[in-house]
């Protein structure tokens, strides 16, 4: 299977690239910085901007999957998410792939009831136009006749593979920290497996919240107030 993947160098998309590949499928990844991808024959990077019609295009080219996992990033406008997202929409429905998956965050839609308070204050307050921007994405991808899938994880750490997590459609789970390597390995099987067509999962853990968890995602979010 070939995959294209927008986020490809971020920590999810490095382990989803990772266990792709070492699945036997070929990545063609869009970054700016084609030097971050890791050196693997299977993968394949196209240098450009999400912005960029034209890259977004080269990239979904003869894909079976395509994969976003847009974040915020410097030197892109606020809303780079959502803009980006219907760029590789247009994309998509004009070359006729069908199958797309996205990574959100656990938070937006229905979600909201399953994460702590803290992370709702955040999200209304300094993360408010970062939520609003990817809010418009998942808006844009439900709104396609495409078969989607959204995603939304619980907070994400650096941790090790575990397939120890909670996944589903109104499953009773709150947003507790999960692994960047878990949720990509999530991510392969739902498009190798087509699960959860038109449908927007979460996946998470059971895990408590720890001082090293909190201290990790105010890191996160301090990243992300930088980067605005």
């Amino acid at each position: 299977m070939k995959l294209a993947i927008f986020g490809a160098t971020g920590g999810t998309g490095r382990e989803l690239t990772k266990q792709a590949t070492a699945a036997g499928h070929e990545i063609q990844a869009l970054t700016r910085s084609p030097q971050k991808l890791p050196p693997n024959d299977s993968v394949t990077a196209i240098q450009g901007n999400v912005l960029e019609s034209d890259t977004v295009s080269a990239t979904v080219d003869g894909a079976d999957v395509v994969v976003c996992l847009l974040g915020r990033t410097p030197n892109n406008p606020e809303n780079v998410v959502s803009r980006g997202t219907e760029n590789i929409v247009d994309s998509m429905n004009k070359q006729g792939v069908k199958r797309l998956a996205v990574l959100t965050s656990m938070g937006l839609g229905a979600s909201v009831r399953q994460v702590p308070w803290y992370v709702r204050i955040a999200n209304v307050t300094i993360l408010h136009d970062l939520m609003a921007d990817k809010a418009r994405q998942e808006e844009i991808v439900m709104g396609s006749d495409l078969d989607w899938t959204i995603v939304r994880p619980g907070g994400l750490t650096d941790g090790p593979h575990t397939d120890e997590y909670v996944q589903g459609v109104d499953v009773d789970a709150t947003a507790g920290p999960i692994s960047r390597a878990d949720v990509a390995d999530f991510l392969l099987q739902i498009v190798e497996r087509d699960d959860y067509l038109r449908e927007t999962p979460v996946v998470t853990t059971k895990r408590g919240v720890d001082a090293e968890f909190l201290w990790e995602q105010v890191t996160a979010v301090s990243q992300r107030l930088r980067n605005k």
